[in-house]
């Protein structure tokens, strides 16, 4: 009794909280409070009434909705809204997240008479003098469109935190510009597909993404009376990314218990095509190159990256009683290859081999396990959904081709292999992944529902949980809740 009364008390608390944001999963466009929670184990309808894959399985008579809040780890409100119906024979869904333009550069300027002229303009006229320019990426906005009919979904997303500026005949740092332009941030669309229906009694239902994803870095000014444009920096990737997945298949369902197999392919490629700026003539123009430029040592880098992923998984579920149990092991197979050439200038202005070139084949091997449970302290009405994520240290077998150049000219005895194992930590992206996660699911009524989870997010490394500060048990920061008629 006294379990069931600390825990109705912990569901009132945890009310208050919101649905997690994030990127996680091709088909996947956010995850819910439950959903977060689980680590993609429980999905609810606030996941599904936007997936391509589930679509058909939230029911509802006349409209589906959900809104949402998150403070993120960098203390921006996220907003999140989601709206369904059904036209006839078509499902329609709409969704946005973001924090619209919050966090946006301003870039405010003065109109003023200046006195002595900026270089390159004249005295006494006025200029829009700009103490400060800055494009850094500002604030999230991802917005996507869901059509669902015959079975299938079809599903448009669009996710930016692109800024950008563009003006002429400006003043900053004393210097008069005829045009400056710079950009930053990344453009996102996505175009999804998937089944909503299985295709054998034992599963399968495919799904397919095609993500174009335009990475920007770049800027380019034009001083007054100067000697041509300047690139100061440009370091913009386009990259395109294909995936696809066979959609689960049954391989033993008996007494409660449920174990299947999925297989999932991923292609990714990092594209460059950038500029650079050399003097010639006393004049600067412009260069191309496949890879990036930013002022510094080694400015002109060529580059290139191809990326493949295949994941087998398997995963369990059973259920009895009140309580549920899932887990789902993924075995992500990595293979990458990836080219970076030192360059530099040569006495004609043609970028040429210049420093080490470099190309490396990775294969990596990083074991993911996924746990969840959920414990239904009043059926039908109020579910404590918790979940755990062990991820690996990756398995990294590398080979690296390296020659070293001198202006074009290779260096005798500088070719070299080299084959290196690592189990160890060699970025954020490999380490070691231990967390776990508390959250509740309340059903007002049938067609009422709040989700949320705690403030306990504890990852390894993070140290011990503080039950009332930041990031324990009873700190709460968003809420999620969802209605269906």
């Amino acid at each position: 009794m006294k379990i069931r009364i600390f825990l109705l008390a912990l569901l009132l608390s945890v009310i208050t909280v919101a649905g997690m944001w994030a990127q996680n999963l091709p088909n996947s466009i956010w995850t819910s409070p439950q959903s977060a929670t689980t680590e993609g184990r429980y999905r609810s309808n606030a996941d599904d009434f936007i997936r391509t894959d589930s679509w058909a399985g939230v029911k509802f008579n006349k409209w589906f909705g959900l809104v949402s809040f998150l403070m993120d780890d960098n203390q921006s409100g996220i907003a999140t809204a989601g709206f369904a119906t059904k036209v006839n024979d078509l499902y329609i869904g709409a969704f946005y997240n973001g924090n619209f333009w919050a966090g946006a550069p301003s870039n405010n300027y003065t109109e003023q008479e200046l006195n002595p002229a900026p270089a390159g303009g004249e005295t006494g006229k006025t200029y829009n003098v700009y103490n400060n320019i800055s494009v850094a990426p500002g604030p999230v906005n991802n917005v996507a469109v869901l059509v669902g009919a015959a079975n299938m979904g079809f599903r448009l997303t669009y996710r930016t935190n692109y800024q950008s500026f563009n003006e002429k005949d400006i003043v900053t740092g004393n210097q008069l510009y005829s045009s400056y332009q710079a950009e930053n941030g990344y453009i996102a669309p996505q175009i999804a597909w998937a089944m909503a229906k299985d295709m054998t009694k034992e599963g399968i239902r495919p799904y397919v993404t095609f993500d174009l994803i335009f990475n920007r870095d770049y800027q380019k000014t034009k001083a007054a009376g100067g000697i041509g444009e300047y690139i100061d920096r440009s370091q913009n990737v386009f990259t395109p990314i294909l995936s696809a997945g066979l959609g689960g298949y049954t391989l033993y369902n008996q007494d409660g218990f449920k174990f299947s197999g999925d297989l999932d392919y991923e292609l990714r490629l990092n594209i460059y095509d950038n500029e650079y700026s050399y003097l010639d003539g006393g004049e600067y123009k412009t260069g191309k190159i496949k890879g990036t430029y930013s002022p510094g040592s080694n400015p002109y880098v060529e580059q290139s990256f191809v990326s493949n992923v295949l994941t087998p998984s398997l995963s369990g579920s059973w259920s009895k009683d009140k309580v549920a149990l899932k887990f789902k092991v993924n075995l992500p197979l990595t293979l990458t290859s990836r080219e970076q050439n030192i360059m530099d200038l040569d006495t004609s202005n043609d970028l040429v081999y210049n420093g080490a070139s470099r190309s490396t084949v990775t294969f990596i091997f990083r074991p993911d396990l996924r746990l969840a449970m959920q414990y239904k302290i009043i059926p039908d009405k109020l579910t404590l959904n918790t979940g755990a994520r062990i991820q690996a240290t990756a398995i990294t077998l590398d080979t690296i081709d390296e020659e070293q150049y001198n202006y074009g000219d290779s260096i005798d005895g500088s070719k070299r292999k080299t084959h290196n194992k690592s189990f160890i930590n060699t970025g954020t992206s490999t380490q070691f992944v231990s967390r776990f996660h508390i959250g509740a699911t309340f059903n007002f009524s049938e067609n009422v529902w709040a989700e949320a989870a705690t403030g306990v997010s504890n990852a390894y490394g993070d140290g011990a949980i503080d039950v009332f500060a930041s990031g324990g048990l009873f700190s709460f920061g968003s809420i999620l809740i969802g209605m269906k008629f």
